[in-house]
This record gives structure tokens, sequence and C-alpha cells, in this order.
């Protein structure tokens, strides 16, 4: 080589002169080699140059005017010799890849260039990333020294890649390698900036200098009408739009919509998180399998860089996917049978512990966040008060220990460290590994231990020495340890926990939750609990007899298997307790659904519904108490999708108590009227008592509100203060997000035209009864959170079945003589009552007649007779032939009845028993309404054969 090809402006005497290669390591100096005495923050190579000679080198590059050296010698003097040298080793290994991507920023840069990298290897493009990581490519993996090597590797490495076919490559540019020209002489297609934060100022002076070096890769090392990709929600996003103006480059920010791409919905599932995205008119549902909201942002970036590498969306969209988190970022390590969860994490600067704190805080709502973090010794000692300060503000346990002490006494790290912290969360185990297996070994159900600092680094220096040390290697053994004390079912592993019961078998087969001893079967854990008029405890023989693998109970009984029997203060507490964690450890979405009427129904609809097309557990009958909640939510299967449950109240505060131990992910509220009425002043309490299950519902969680409703209005206002999401459905107000447009009468059927989001759709259904309309709009309004609805099939909703004695249709024999009998004999409120008249008068029955019965409206209070009176115009108005009563409240209606539809006032069971069996003539109908403890439930049910 000779140096007129490489070295600029080198005079006409020296232009042929011989070289062989260049080197900046005198040691490894070879005949005939340039010599670039670079001058170091620790080392000076000006003080190698004779070395240099000695070994054959005759051509020196140094910053230092040199007027003494030996003949032959050439002294070739610049003022930046790293530059020089980074510009020559570029023109040497001249063949590169011809898409170069940079990125650099304090943190996300691997994450970015991991994710880009995979993105293009799955689509099956050949592809290199290069930084911190080392160099990836399809079929090669090469450790590095730093996240950005000096330029002769580089040269070489690039050189490689580009003989082995590789177009695009993307690599880490750290603040160290661009002030110090490491990489002057390339020139890039697209730079990422992620974010600015306090790193390296050991190095740097301060942020400005920091953000100075940052921005060289915008000012001097992208490729005209280059691509710029960032935030421009990031402070420096006005630094950098003033660069890529001035230097005609284009802008790409992850938060502009000018990019027609929208992410139209996002929720956590576990450990995942699922995306609905619009781009342009393509909807896109997408799993992501990474922890923490921030990949979001990451992805995103590598999603646009990849489109910038010719890419197509649809492609880059399709392996989304298959991504996994990149070594030592946010990475759960192995699975402990308990649902805790180890996160490895390489944050080691103030923002990126708490981005990754605050991240999993978000994720993992209401969990244990325990951090196992120190600093590194003689880098940035400003940073460790702040990183301790962060650890006690955002973790709930800190485990202190030693990182890279390195020439630092270990102990005084630790020291500066704690300045920050709260003393009493503190537990200090200098030994990294010692802390590490303690850390894993305390974690208790559901528990996130965060390991912070090392990431994916497999030595640990300390002093002079560096030892080999993985923090991922001691996680997994302390793993395996773990679960060797630990069932596979997690419900059996917080009994045991929760009781604190040693013996307890932790290879026990558990089924169903039981309080009903009636109901137990081999393998149910029972709960004997003391009620008001029943002692549970006094059950727990019948329990063990048929089979129950446990039974909890507040006394043992000597006379029966006492390995059987877990002692509690308190069953109910205790079945309580219990379910609130399990609830917390599963990735089922919990739905709870309130609401003055119309609470089952929407239950039993949106839960068969979600049952088409996800594993779904619905509540029970009416499990809607502090007995059914519990139960219902610890029968939830691990499994499950979803849970939809049912929340009912008889005065305020018994739903905040229910929701609190629910925490639903969506909360829906159907209506509000006069139900329980005579424990509320007005009605507006009532409204205020429904709402407490707003208060409850995750924090960025969804209520589904009535927009119909009177107090839609004041439930928003709520829910935004609480941070909620609102989703509105109606038929009457045409601002509902989701919203019945039409109904269409076809043959014996009707078809439905809904207006969702930005879609309509149709469905076909079997009756056009209001509340039915209702709940379908409900259901779609919770699916639309999650699902595509406009892949729903149209007759979903068409065969569904109405809950016995909420309005369902039987058709029962009684002496020879067939009845249509329609019963809403469950419950009544006027809200309930008027709509069901309303459907009933909607019923076609030919040459029949048309009877309705109506027994009281119970729990008004002062309210009754003012509620039972407005009943009276809407029974007038309708098509019943006659109306019978039953009841001290509703038998004061009957003289305002119109005459022609008067039938009979019941003064007793046996009469309005006898008036059905004998006083209707086949085929005739029959509605039947009333309050559940008037007893006509039990009567319907008796002629319908359910027991």
């Amino acid at each position: 080589m000779l140096l007129k090809d490489y070295f600029p402006n080198i005079g006409k005497k020296y232009e042929k002169t011989f070289f062989s290669d260049i080197c900046f390591e005198s040691s490894k100096v070879k005949k005939d080699n340039v010599f670039f005495a670079i001058k170091g923050t620790n080392i000076d190579g000006n003080n190698f140059i004779l070395d240099a000679i000695n070994k054959g080198s005759k051509i020196i590059v140094t910053e230092k005017k040199i007027t003494k050296f030996p003949n032959g010698v050439l002294i070739i003097h610049s003022k930046n010799v790293r530059k020089l040298l980074a510009e020559v080793s570029f023109k040497i290994y001249n063949k590169k890849p011809s898409n170069l991507i940079a990125i650099t920023g304090t943190n996300g840069k691997s994450s970015v260039a991991d994710f880009y990298y995979q993105i293009l290897k799955f689509n099956k493009r050949k592809v290199a990333s290069i930084g911190t990581l080392g160099v990836k490519s399809n079929n090669k993996y090469i450790n590095l020294s730093n996240t950005t090597i000096d330029p002769i590797q580089l040269g070489k490495i690039l050189n490689y890649l580009k003989n082995q076919k590789v177009e695009d490559v993307i690599l880490e540019a750290s603040s160290h390698g661009l002030s110090q020209n490491r990489l002057d002489g390339l020139k890039f297609n697209s730079g990422i900036f992620t974010n600015l934060s306090q790193d390296h100022l050991d190095y740097h002076k301060n942020l400005k200098d920091y953000l100075i070096a940052k921005l060289y890769l915008f000012e001097k090392l992208l490729s005209i009408r280059g691509n710029v990709i960032t935030d421009e929600k990031i402070p420096e996003f006005r630094n950098i739009k003033k660069i890529a103006l001035k230097r005609n480059l284009k802008i790409y920010s992850i938060s502009n919509p000018k990019n027609h791409f929208k992410i139209l919905s996002h929720y956590f599932l576990g450990e995942k998180q699922m995306l609905i995205i619009k781009y342009k008119n393509l909807i896109k549902n997408i799993k992501l399998n990474l922890i923490g909201k921030i990949q979001l942002k990451n992805i995103m970036m590598a999603i646009i860089a990849a489109q910038k590498s010719n890419l197509s969306l649809n492609k880059i969209l399709a392996v989304i996917p298959k991504i996994r988190s990149v070594e030592g970022r946010l990475e759960k390590i192995g699975n402990i049978k308990n649902k805790s969860k180890v996160i490895l994490d390489y944050a080691h600067t103030p923002d990126a512990l708490k981005i990754s704190l605050l991240s999993l805080r978000e994720q993992f709502p209401n969990k244990k966040i325990v951090l196992l973090f120190g600093c590194g010794g003689n880098r940035d000692q400003n940073k460790r008060s702040k990183m301790g300060k962060i650890a006690s503000l955002y973790a709930d346990q800190i485990y202190l220990t030693d990182d890279n002490p390195r020439l630092e006494n270990p102990n005084k790290i630790r020291k500066d460290i704690k300045k920050g912290i709260n003393s009493k969360k503190i537990s200090e185990i200098s030994d990294r590994a010692k802390a590490i297996s303690e850390a894993v070994k305390n974690l208790t159900t559901g528990n996130i231990l965060l390991v912070a600092g090392k990431g994916h680094e497999k030595i640990q220096e300390i002093g002079n020495r560096k030892i080999y040390f993985s923090d991922k290697k001691i996680i997994l053994n302390a793993i395996k340890l773990k679960n060797l004390n630990l069932s596979n079912n997690l419900k059996l592993n917080l009994i045991k926990e929760s009781s604190g019961d040693k013996k307890l078998n932790t290879n026990l087969t558990l089924g169903q939750a039981r309080i009903n001893s009636k109901e137990v079967k081999k393998n149910d854990i029972f709960f004997a609990i003391r009620g008001r008029k029943n002692d549970g405890n006094k059950f727990v023989e019948e329990a063990l007899k048929k089979k129950a693998s446990i039974v909890v109970v507040n006394k043992v009984k000597k006379k029966l298997d006492y390995k059987k029997q877990i002692k509690v203060i308190d069953s109910l507490k205790f079945l309580t307790e219990t379910s609130t964690i399990f609830r917390e450890n599963i990735d089922a979405k919990i739905i709870a659904i309130t609401g003055s009427c119309g609470k089952t129904t929407l239950k039993e609809l949106l839960g068969k519904t979600l049952k088409k097309i996800s594993k779904t557990t619905i509540s029970p009958k009416s499990y809607n108490n502090k007995y059914g909640v519990p139960l219902s939510l610890f029968n939830l299967s691990k499994n499950d999708n979803y849970g939809v449950l049912e929340v009912g109240m008889d005065k305020k505060g018994e739903i905040d108590y229910l929701s609190k131990i629910i925490k639903p992910d969506i909360s829906v509220i159907t209506n509000i009227n006069y139900a329980h009425a005579k424990n509320f002043k007005n009605i507006k309490d009532i409204a205020l008592a429904k709402s407490e299950i707003i208060s409850n519902t995750k924090t960025n969680g969804f209520v589904i509100l009535n927009a119909d409703d009177n107090f839609f209005r004041l439930h928003q206002k709520i829910a935004t203060k609480n941070n909620i999401n609102t989703i509105s459905f109606g038929i009457k107000n045409h601002k509902s997000d989701v919203k019945l447009i039409n109904i269409i009468k076809i043959n014996d059927n009707f078809k439905i035209n809904i207006k969702a989001k930005d879609f309509n759709k149709s469905f076909v259904i079997s009756n056009n009864f209001q509340n039915n309309i209702y709940n379908i709009l409900a259901t779609l309004a919770v699916m639309s959170i999650n699902i595509d609805i406009t892949k729903l099939d149209k007759k979903v909703f068409f065969n569904f079945t109405t809950p016995q004695g909420r309005g369902d249709l039987s058709r029962i024999k009684i002496n020879k003589k067939n009845i249509n009998l329609i019963d809403e004999s469950y419950n009544s409120n006027p809200l309930s009552l008027k709509s069901a008249i309303l459907n009933y008068d909607k019923v076609k029955c030919k040459k029949f007649r048309k009877y309705l019965l109506l027994g009281d409206m119970l729990e008004l209070g002062t309210h009754s007779k003012k509620l039972h009176q407005s009943i009276i115009p809407i029974v007038n108005k309708t098509k019943i032939d006659k109306i019978f009563l039953k009841g001290n409240y509703i038998s004061q209606i009957f003289k305002k009845i119109v005459k022609s539809k008067r039938g009979k006032v019941f003064r007793t069971n046996s009469q309005m028993i006898k008036f059905i069996k004998n006083d209707l003539n086949n085929n005739d109908y029959l509605m039947v309404k009333a309050s559940n403890a008037t007893g006509f439930n039990k009567i319907i049910n008796d002629l319908k054969g359910i027991k």
C-alpha cells in the first residue's frame, strides 16, 4: 500500500512510500506498519513510539512535534490522530455493506439494534448487529471489548460481512466512540437517537458535553438525505431537528401521526403485551413477547429502521410476535412455580434503573418489587446516591450488593449508594452470588425480582482481577433449588404459603373450591365457613367422606385425617386473601359487572361469547357477594384468558369491598335504578355506590358505561379522575363509542347494524328486546378493547339462552295443557320490570291470550308506593290481555289498571298456583315478574320442574 492512496495531503516526496498495515498498539506492530500514537485517558501512545520503531515501523502518526527521530522514519503530524486512524482504516477496509445504520443514546441502543437484527433475520435477510452484545450475524458471533470498537477491528468486521453478502448492518455508537472519532470515514444511511440521561460523566465534563458527543453522529456521519429516527417527545428532539433541517436529512419520529402508524389498543397480558395496530387502512393484532412498555418504543424504532431498509410493513409486523428479549435487557430468567419472576437488566444509570422499575410497576401492578443492585467502581460517583434514592422510591425491598468494584473499596461504593436509601428496605450482602441466591430463595408468590446492573456480562471486575461471573447462571441455579420445594399447582403453593402449614403435600390434586359440603366432589377443597345460620366446621367430616383433598377449618378435628386439615383463624378471610393473591398471579383479564339490573344476563352473554373464541370462566349463578366473589376468583383457571364476574350490593361500601378483591381490568355498569333503594337516600346515592367499582379498576383499565343512563356523565367524570378509560354504549346516544344504527326484521329474526370505533358490523339476533340490544352493545364494548370485533361471526349472539328466571321462555305442560311461560321471577325493580313488560308486549301470540302476573318489588323503602304506581301507565298501554297481582305493594295499583285488563288480586300462593294450573288455556302466554324474596321464583321453578 502507498501513502498517497490513504493519507490526504501527503507530500509528493512521500506519496509512493510503502506501508504494510496500520496499528495503534506498539506490542502488535510489524515491519513497515504505520504506527498511530494515540494519547489516551490512561495511556499515551507517544511514549511507545520508539518501541514501534524498534519493531519495524517507519511511519509514525502523532499530534506531538517530534524533532529527533532515527533516520528513515517518517513523522506525520495530525491534530486528531484518532480521526485520521478511522479514516485510513475504512479506506483500507473499503468493502462495506451498503446499508449502514448507527444507533446512539443513553439507554435502549442494544435493544433497538437487536430487534432490528431479529426483524430482518426472521424475514430471511442477511443482517448483522455490532455493539455491546458483540457481533451477531447469520452464521457468526464475536465477543467485543467495547460498545464501539476501534476502527481497524470494525473495518475488518465490515469487510468480512460484505464478503458474506451481508448488506444490512446496525451498530451501536457510544458517546466514547463518537467523541474519539472511531466511526469517522463511514457514512450511515440511517441514524437513530433513543434518549439522553446521566451516564459516563466520569469521562464527559457534563451532560452538555455528553449530548454534543451523541449529536456528532447526525452532524458529521449521516449520508446526504439520510434518515434520522427518534422520538419527538424527548427534550433533545429540538437539537436533532435543527441538525436534520440544516443537513437536509429526513426525520422520522415514532410518535408522529404523519407516519400513518397508530396503536389503537395496548394492554398487558402477564409477561406479554397485546397490540392492535392501524397502518393506513390495515388493522393488525400483534402479540409482543417482551416485558416493559418501554420496549414498545424500542420496537417502533426498529420497525422504522427496517422499513427504511426496504422491508415491507406487512413482513415486519408478521414477525413481531417471534421477537424475544435481548440478553440482559428486561429479560425474564427461568420459571418459578409460585409465579414469582426474576428479571435481568443491564440498568446501570439512574434513568435506566428508574425506567426498569417503573416498567415493572406498570406491567405487574400490586406486585411486590424486589431490587438487587450495586454500582461500578472507578466510574461516575455522583450517580450512586441518585440510584439509591430511585431504588428506595420504586422498590419495596432492596438487596444491596457489589457490581464491578474494580479498584475501589466495595464498602465505600455501597456506603455511597446507601445515602439515598430508606434503611428499612435494605439487605446488604457484598457477595453478589450469595445475594442473588438469597433474593431468589425468599421470593413469595407473585414477587418480582429485578437483578440490575450487569445484564449480559460474563465477568466481574474485582481489583485487578477479571473473574468469570454470570448473573443469569446464578439465577437459574437458584431457581432450580427453589422449585424443588414448590408444587406445580399455584393454588396449592398459595395455600401452603399463606397458612404456613409445612405438612401440606405439594403433590396433591386440587379440584374446585367449595363452601357447601353437599357440592363437594373428589379432590375439591372445602372451606368451612362459620356463618350466621350455619357453621361449615360441622360439615368437615362430610366433605372428607366425599374425598376432598383439603379442608380449611377453624378447629382441627382429631378423629379426622389431620394431614388434610389446614387450621386458620377465619376461613372466609383466608379464602378471600388467597383468592386475591391468586387473581393477581394469573394472566386472565378480569371483567366485573355491576348495575341495577341485567348483571347476570350480561355476565352470561359476555362470558359465553368470549368462550367461543378464548378460554373463559364465568362466575356461577349469582355469586356476587362476599362469599361468591372470592369463591369465583379462586375457581378461575390459571390458563384462562378472561374471567367474568358479577358484583352485587345491598348498601354503600359493598361494591368497594368486593371490587378491591377483584381488582378488575374492565368494569361494566349496566344502568342505575331503584334497586335496594331502602338503604339509600336517593337514586344519586345508588349511582355513587355503584361507582365504587370504577375506583378499584386497575389504573389505565377500562370502564364500560351505558351512555343512555342518567348517570353516565357522573360515572365518566369519576373514571377520568381515576385514570380509567371509558368506552360507552347506547341506543339513544349517538355519540356512544358502540352504538345501534338500526334494526331490520328478517322473517322471524332481526338484523342489527352496529357502529363500533371506526367500523360497522351487522349481527343476526332472535329478538329485538331492548335489554337484549343493550347487553349485546355492552358485550361488544368490552370485547372491542382486546379483540377485533369485525371478525366475529354475524350469528355469534343468535343462540344465546337467557338465564333461568331472567326472561327465559319455556313451554310447560300442566293438566294436559301447554303453557308458554316467560319467567322473570328471579328479581324485580322499576327498570327491569318496565323493560320486561315492554319486551313481553312485543311477543306475538297470534290467537292465544297473553297474561301478566306481578309480585312486589321489594327493598324500595320510602320510594315503594311511588315506584309501584309508575308501572300503571306502562301496563295500560300494552296489548296484554289480563294482569294479575299478588303482594301488599303491587296490589294497590289494581284499581288504576284499565278495567278491561284487570284480572285478580291473589291473597295466597295457593290461589296463584290454582290460577296457573286451571284458568290458563292451551298455548296461552304467561309472564311472571317479582322480587326473589316474594317466593315467586320457587313456585315457578317447581312448575318448571327445576330443583
